[in-house]
């Protein structure tokens, strides 16, 4: 009977051990707005400035931000920016494309797009800067169709990609409190 309370005493020491090491070494789920004010519940996702030569991709950034906000259990989409309590605004500042593989034929077989943007957070009320990044990059690598005719829609894939990580970025971003 004393070795059963032993071993029972011994496993319940190294869960308990295990996880106190567990909570006290910062481990948590990820944040979902907790720093952010409580009153603002509505988010109102404005237009972004394109300061690129691609026309549209400021379309591909604010759906992509829209539909972060409508996956987020935290906050709700606004129709406007008078009925929101914060908005979302920003400038996409460059967009560059390079080519990262070639063919036998020295086509390209792949691209490589870059986007840079500048995203703010604002509460609408008092407009205070909840989070701001000046120079928001991230990249996407994309294969080329041999068919030139294909190149157009291969592109727009890569850019709403694009488009999509960096908005989840920025969004992990804003509700980190980083």
């Amino acid at each position: 009977m004393k070795k059963h309370n032993l071993r029972l005493l011994t496993k319940l020491s190294i869960i308990y051990f295990l996880s106190v090491i567990l909570f006290a070494c910062g481990y948590s789920f990820a944040p979902r707005g907790e720093s952010i004010d409580q009153r603002i519940q509505k988010i109102y996702v404005d237009s972004f400035e394109n300061g690129t030569s691609q026309a549209g991709i400021e379309n591909y950034v604010r759906t992509a931000f829209i539909n972060q906000l409508i996956q987020s259990s935290r906050f709700k989409v606004a129709s406007s920016a008078e009925s929101a309590d914060a908005i979302i605004r920003g400038k996409i500042l460059n967009l560059h494309t390079s080519t990262v593989a070639h063919l036998k034929n020295d086509l390209a077989a792949e691209e490589r797009a870059t986007m840079i943007m500048k995203v703010v957070f604002e509460d609408s009320v008092n407009g205070k800067t909840i989070w701001s990044q000046k120079e928001m990059t991230d990249s996407v690598d994309y294969t080329l169709n041999q068919d030139i005719n294909l190149l157009a829609n291969v592109r727009k894939q890569a850019l709403m990609k694009l488009s999509n990580d960096m908005a989840e970025k920025a969004f992990n971003l804003m509700m980190s409190g980083f």
